[in-house]
Protein backbone atom coordinates (compact mmCIF):
# COMPACT_ATOMS: atom_id res chain seq x y z
CA UNK A 1 0.00 0.00 0.00
CA UNK A 2 2.70 2.48 1.07
CA UNK A 3 6.32 1.88 0.09
CA UNK A 4 8.36 5.06 0.53
CA UNK A 5 8.28 7.92 3.01
CA UNK A 6 5.49 10.30 2.09
CA UNK A 7 4.65 13.81 3.17
CA UNK A 8 1.50 12.96 5.12
CA UNK A 9 -0.38 13.35 8.39
CA UNK A 10 -1.59 10.41 10.46
CA UNK A 11 -3.24 9.99 13.85
CA UNK A 12 -2.87 7.67 16.82
CA UNK A 13 -5.88 7.13 19.08
CA UNK A 14 -6.18 5.93 22.69
CA UNK A 15 -8.90 3.72 24.17
CA UNK A 16 -12.08 3.83 22.09
CA UNK A 17 -14.27 1.44 24.14
CA UNK A 18 -16.68 1.11 21.25
CA UNK A 19 -17.31 4.87 20.81
CA UNK A 20 -16.26 4.88 17.18
CA UNK A 21 -18.44 7.81 16.13
CA UNK A 22 -16.83 9.90 18.88
CA UNK A 23 -13.38 8.95 17.59
CA UNK A 24 -14.31 9.86 14.01
CA UNK A 25 -15.80 13.16 15.15
CA UNK A 26 -12.60 14.14 16.96
CA UNK A 27 -10.44 13.28 13.95
CA UNK A 28 -12.70 15.07 11.48
CA UNK A 29 -12.67 18.17 13.69
CA UNK A 30 -8.89 18.19 13.34
CA UNK A 31 -9.09 17.79 9.56
CA UNK A 32 -11.60 20.61 9.27
CA UNK A 33 -9.71 23.01 11.54
CA UNK A 34 -6.29 22.31 10.04
CA UNK A 35 -7.39 21.98 6.40
CA UNK A 36 -5.36 18.78 6.19
CA UNK A 37 -6.29 15.17 5.51
CA UNK A 38 -5.26 12.12 7.51
CA UNK A 39 -3.72 9.25 5.56
CA UNK A 40 -4.34 6.53 8.16
CA UNK A 41 -5.15 5.92 11.84
CA UNK A 42 -3.37 3.75 14.40
CA UNK A 43 -5.18 2.69 17.57
CA UNK A 44 -3.63 1.25 20.73
CA UNK A 45 -6.19 -1.15 22.18
CA UNK A 46 -9.56 -1.33 23.94
CA UNK A 47 -11.06 -0.66 20.53
CA UNK A 48 -13.93 -3.05 21.39
CA UNK A 49 -15.10 -4.29 17.98
CA UNK A 50 -18.14 -6.16 19.30
CA UNK A 51 -20.32 -7.42 16.47
CA UNK A 52 -23.11 -8.83 18.64
CA UNK A 53 -23.98 -10.11 22.11
CA UNK A 54 -21.93 -13.29 21.63
CA UNK A 55 -18.79 -11.18 21.24
CA UNK A 56 -19.60 -9.26 24.41
CA UNK A 57 -19.70 -12.54 26.32
CA UNK A 58 -16.00 -13.11 25.56
CA UNK A 59 -14.84 -9.69 26.82
CA UNK A 60 -13.31 -9.30 30.27
CA UNK A 61 -15.25 -6.45 31.90
CA UNK A 62 -17.96 -5.90 34.53
CA UNK A 63 -21.44 -6.51 33.17
CA UNK A 64 -22.36 -2.80 33.27
CA UNK A 65 -19.59 -2.06 30.73
CA UNK A 66 -20.57 -4.75 28.25
CA UNK A 67 -22.29 -2.70 25.58
CA UNK A 68 -22.36 -3.14 21.82
CA UNK A 69 -21.82 0.57 21.19
CA UNK A 70 -21.03 1.58 17.58
CA UNK A 71 -19.12 -1.25 15.91
CA UNK A 72 -22.13 -3.21 14.56
CA UNK A 73 -22.90 -0.27 12.26
CA UNK A 74 -19.42 -0.54 10.75
CA UNK A 75 -19.31 -4.32 10.66
CA UNK A 76 -22.61 -4.46 8.78
CA UNK A 77 -21.42 -1.47 6.67
CA UNK A 78 -24.27 0.84 7.55
CA UNK A 79 -21.34 3.18 8.23
CA UNK A 80 -17.74 3.16 6.98
CA UNK A 81 -14.40 4.27 8.37
CA UNK A 82 -13.28 7.44 6.55
CA UNK A 83 -9.64 6.32 6.73
CA UNK A 84 -7.90 2.95 7.04
CA UNK A 85 -7.42 2.12 10.73
CA UNK A 86 -5.12 -0.47 12.27
CA UNK A 87 -5.65 -1.45 15.91
CA UNK A 88 -4.11 -3.73 18.52
CA UNK A 89 -5.95 -5.49 21.33
CA UNK A 90 -6.25 -4.19 24.87
CA UNK A 91 -7.68 -5.84 27.97
CA UNK A 92 -11.33 -5.19 27.05
CA UNK A 93 -11.73 -6.90 23.69
CA UNK A 94 -13.95 -9.68 22.26
CA UNK A 95 -11.08 -12.14 22.09
CA UNK A 96 -13.50 -14.93 21.23
CA UNK A 97 -13.71 -13.09 17.90
CA UNK A 98 -10.22 -11.58 17.57
CA UNK A 99 -8.27 -14.68 18.56
CA UNK A 100 -9.55 -16.37 15.43
CA UNK A 101 -7.08 -14.06 13.66
CA UNK A 102 -3.90 -14.14 15.77
CA UNK A 103 -1.83 -12.88 12.85
CA UNK A 104 -4.29 -10.10 12.04
CA UNK A 105 -6.91 -9.47 9.39
CA UNK A 106 -9.29 -6.91 7.92
CA UNK A 107 -12.36 -7.30 10.13
CA UNK A 108 -14.52 -4.91 8.16
CA UNK A 109 -13.98 -2.38 5.38
CA UNK A 110 -11.01 -0.10 6.17
CA UNK A 111 -10.56 -1.62 9.67
CA UNK A 112 -7.63 -3.94 10.37
CA UNK A 113 -6.62 -5.93 13.43
CA UNK A 114 -2.83 -6.23 13.74
CA UNK A 115 -3.08 -9.51 15.65
CA UNK A 116 -1.52 -10.54 18.94
CA UNK A 117 1.82 -9.43 17.49
CA UNK A 118 1.94 -7.75 14.13
CA UNK A 119 4.01 -5.60 11.83
CA UNK A 120 3.35 -3.61 8.68
CA UNK A 121 4.79 -0.75 6.66
CA UNK A 122 2.73 2.42 6.20
CA UNK A 123 4.03 5.35 4.17
CA UNK A 124 7.51 3.90 4.60
CA UNK A 125 7.18 3.61 8.39
CA UNK A 126 7.60 0.22 10.01
CA UNK A 127 4.88 -0.26 12.64
CA UNK A 128 4.96 -3.03 15.26
CA UNK A 129 2.08 -3.73 17.64
CA UNK A 130 1.71 -6.00 20.67
CA UNK A 131 -1.78 -6.69 22.02
CA UNK A 132 -2.78 -7.28 25.63
CA UNK A 133 -1.44 -6.39 29.07
CA UNK A 134 1.18 -7.88 31.37
CA UNK A 135 0.25 -10.28 34.18
CA UNK A 136 3.19 -11.89 35.95
CA UNK A 137 1.43 -15.12 36.91
CA UNK A 138 0.41 -15.85 33.30
CA UNK A 139 3.32 -14.42 31.34
CA UNK A 140 5.34 -17.65 30.95
CA UNK A 141 2.41 -19.82 29.87
CA UNK A 142 0.48 -20.17 26.62
CA UNK A 143 -3.07 -18.87 26.55
CA UNK A 144 -5.87 -21.41 26.16
CA UNK A 145 -7.04 -21.88 22.58
CA UNK A 146 -9.88 -19.65 21.51
CA UNK A 147 -12.01 -22.73 20.85
CA UNK A 148 -11.87 -23.38 24.61
CA UNK A 149 -12.83 -19.87 25.71
CA UNK A 150 -16.14 -20.94 27.23
CA UNK A 151 -14.23 -23.25 29.60
CA UNK A 152 -11.87 -20.57 30.89
CA UNK A 153 -12.07 -17.13 32.44
CA UNK A 154 -12.08 -14.25 29.98
CA UNK A 155 -9.16 -12.89 32.02
CA UNK A 156 -6.98 -15.68 30.62
CA UNK A 157 -7.15 -14.03 27.19
CA UNK A 158 -6.29 -10.39 27.98
CA UNK A 159 -2.54 -10.88 28.48
CA UNK A 160 0.53 -11.03 26.27
CA UNK A 161 2.91 -13.94 26.74
CA UNK A 162 6.66 -14.48 26.83
CA UNK A 163 6.50 -16.12 23.41
CA UNK A 164 4.84 -13.02 21.96
CA UNK A 165 7.47 -10.70 23.39
CA UNK A 166 10.14 -12.91 21.83
CA UNK A 167 8.24 -12.78 18.53
CA UNK A 168 8.09 -8.98 18.69
CA UNK A 169 11.81 -8.76 19.48
CA UNK A 170 12.41 -10.66 16.26
CA UNK A 171 11.41 -7.60 14.25
CA UNK A 172 14.75 -6.10 15.46
CA UNK A 173 13.90 -2.50 14.68
CA UNK A 174 10.86 -0.36 14.08
CA UNK A 175 9.69 3.21 13.62
CA UNK A 176 6.45 3.11 15.63
CA UNK A 177 5.71 0.74 18.51
CA UNK A 178 2.06 0.32 19.53
CA UNK A 179 1.39 -1.00 23.03
CA UNK A 180 -1.67 -1.06 25.24
CA UNK A 181 0.10 -1.46 28.59
CA UNK A 182 2.69 1.19 29.51
CA UNK A 183 6.40 0.38 29.54
CA UNK A 184 8.10 0.66 32.94
CA UNK A 185 10.17 3.72 33.90
CA UNK A 186 8.81 6.11 31.28
CA UNK A 187 7.55 8.66 33.82
CA UNK A 188 10.01 11.40 34.66
CA UNK A 189 10.38 11.70 38.47
CA UNK A 190 9.74 15.45 38.20
CA UNK A 191 6.23 14.59 36.96
CA UNK A 192 5.52 12.15 39.81
CA UNK A 193 3.22 14.34 41.90
CA UNK A 194 1.18 15.54 38.95
CA UNK A 195 0.91 12.02 37.57
CA UNK A 196 -0.26 10.49 40.86
CA UNK A 197 -2.83 13.25 41.41
CA UNK A 198 -4.32 12.85 37.94
CA UNK A 199 -4.21 9.06 37.68
CA UNK A 200 -7.76 7.68 37.62
CA UNK A 201 -6.93 5.13 40.37
CA UNK A 202 -4.30 5.18 43.11
CA UNK A 203 -0.91 4.60 41.51
CA UNK A 204 2.74 5.47 41.99
CA UNK A 205 4.77 6.71 39.07
CA UNK A 206 7.65 4.28 39.60
CA UNK A 207 5.34 1.25 39.72
CA UNK A 208 3.48 2.00 36.50
CA UNK A 209 4.18 -0.18 33.46
CA UNK A 210 6.03 -3.42 32.91
CA UNK A 211 9.60 -4.41 32.14
CA UNK A 212 8.78 -6.43 29.02
CA UNK A 213 7.19 -3.49 27.24
CA UNK A 214 10.24 -1.48 28.30
CA UNK A 215 12.48 -4.19 26.82
CA UNK A 216 10.70 -3.82 23.48
CA UNK A 217 11.31 -0.08 23.52
CA UNK A 218 15.05 -0.45 24.14
CA UNK A 219 15.56 -3.34 21.71
CA UNK A 220 13.37 -2.17 18.81
CA UNK A 221 14.54 1.46 19.16
CA UNK A 222 11.39 3.07 17.77
CA UNK A 223 11.10 6.75 16.94
CA UNK A 224 7.70 6.77 18.57
CA UNK A 225 6.00 4.67 21.28
CA UNK A 226 2.27 5.02 21.86
CA UNK A 227 0.18 3.38 24.59
CA UNK A 228 -3.07 3.97 26.46
CA UNK A 229 -4.78 1.76 29.12
CA UNK A 230 -4.63 4.22 32.06
CA UNK A 231 -6.86 6.82 30.37
CA UNK A 232 -4.22 9.47 31.09
CA UNK A 233 -2.32 11.71 28.71
CA UNK A 234 1.44 11.81 29.23
CA UNK A 235 4.44 12.85 27.09
CA UNK A 236 8.13 12.14 27.60
CA UNK A 237 11.35 11.46 25.74
CA UNK A 238 13.67 8.66 26.80
CA UNK A 239 17.28 8.13 25.81
CA UNK A 240 18.14 4.74 24.32
CA UNK A 241 21.48 2.98 24.62
CA UNK A 242 22.16 4.03 21.02
CA UNK A 243 22.00 7.65 22.16
CA UNK A 244 18.84 8.29 20.16
CA UNK A 245 15.71 9.66 21.76
CA UNK A 246 12.32 7.93 21.64
CA UNK A 247 9.12 9.95 21.94
CA UNK A 248 6.61 8.48 24.39
CA UNK A 249 2.93 9.28 23.92
CA UNK A 250 0.38 7.96 26.41
CA UNK A 251 -3.19 8.77 25.45
CA UNK A 252 -6.54 9.13 27.21
CA UNK A 253 -9.85 7.55 26.14
CA UNK A 254 -11.97 9.12 23.40
CA UNK A 255 -14.68 10.24 25.80
CA UNK A 256 -12.04 12.58 27.26
CA UNK A 257 -11.86 14.46 23.97
CA UNK A 258 -8.68 15.79 22.41
CA UNK A 259 -6.38 14.08 24.94
CA UNK A 260 -7.26 10.79 23.26
CA UNK A 261 -5.61 11.59 19.94
CA UNK A 262 -2.20 12.63 18.70
CA UNK A 263 -1.58 13.90 15.18
CA UNK A 264 1.77 13.38 13.49
CA UNK A 265 3.45 14.71 10.39
CA UNK A 266 5.70 12.39 8.41
CA UNK A 267 8.18 14.16 6.14
CA UNK A 268 9.65 12.69 2.98
CA UNK A 269 12.94 12.28 4.90
CA UNK A 270 11.24 9.96 7.40
CA UNK A 271 11.08 12.41 10.29
CA UNK A 272 8.02 12.00 12.51
CA UNK A 273 6.87 15.01 14.55
CA UNK A 274 3.74 15.76 16.50
CA UNK A 275 1.51 18.34 14.83
CA UNK A 276 0.21 20.45 17.71
CA UNK A 277 -1.69 23.18 15.87
CA UNK A 278 -5.15 21.75 16.35
CA UNK A 279 -8.55 22.81 17.63
CA UNK A 280 -10.58 19.92 18.93
CA UNK A 281 -13.43 20.18 21.37
CA UNK A 282 -14.00 17.70 24.18
CA UNK A 283 -17.19 15.76 23.52
CA UNK A 284 -18.58 13.96 26.55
Amino acid sequence: MFNNYQDIFFAVVGDVHGYIYTMIDLLQQWENSSNQQLAFILQVGDFEPHRHEADLATMDAPTKYRKLADFPDFYEQRAIFPWPIWFIGGNHEPYGFLDQFNTGTEITHNCYYLGRVGSLVLAGLKVVGVSGIYQEEKFHFDRPKVSQISSYSNKDYIIFTEAEIIQALGYKSTDILLLHDWPANIINPVDAEEFEQQCRSRCYYDLVGNEYAKMLVYELKPKLVVCSHLHKIYRNKISLTSGNLTDIFCLANVQSGADAIAIFHLSKTGKVTEFTQRKIESRR
